[in-house]
């Protein structure tokens, strides 16, 4: 069966990415080091449940977060402290209660568009908290945020 990626070239992929593609949306997605997503051993890429929060037309690229199972105690309180709860009982493609990292706005390349597995929607209230998490984060790149519209 041909997938509706093989029949696209770049530019409509990227345009149907842009026009299907919203804030909030949650993707299952291949992240690795481009990413600022360190592989476990032995791995060149970890699957990640990915949170749209803006987009990047001149870089043709999303910011958003990432969904963790646990939050590493190897983290500094502070950063620990920028992670939301979230639970399977709210979140169907959830297998664990898990946690929303907002330490840092994690970049993903548009042109990924057509390998990304969508999950879901994530909720007013959380995205709310999401956004209010990055920008009360004491570490925050104030121009990453501008570059994501946040």
């Amino acid at each position: 069966m041909t997938r509706l990626s093989e029949l696209l070239n770049q530019e409509d992929k990227d345009s149907l990415a842009t026009s299907s593609v919203k804030i909030g949306n949650v993707y299952l997605i291949k992240m690795d080091e481009q990413n600022d997503i360190t592989p476990k051993d032995g791995d060149s890429y970890r699957f990640k449940y990915f949170i749209v929060l803006g987009f990047n037309k001149e870089d043709n690229e999303y910011g958003g977060v990432v969904i963790n199972s646990e939050i590493n105690r190897n983290l500094p309180p502070y950063i620990q402290q920028l992670h939301i709860p979230i639970g399977c009982i709210e979140y169907a493609f959830l297998r664990y209660d898990s946690y929303i990292n907002c330490a840092q706005i994690k970049p993903v390349s548009g042109h990924t568009f057509d390998k990304w597995n969508f999950q879901g929607e994530i909720q007013q209230v959380h995205l709310n908290k999401i956004i209010a998490t990055l920008q009360s984060n004491p570490m925050k790149n104030k121009a990453q945020l501008a570059r994501y519209g946040l």
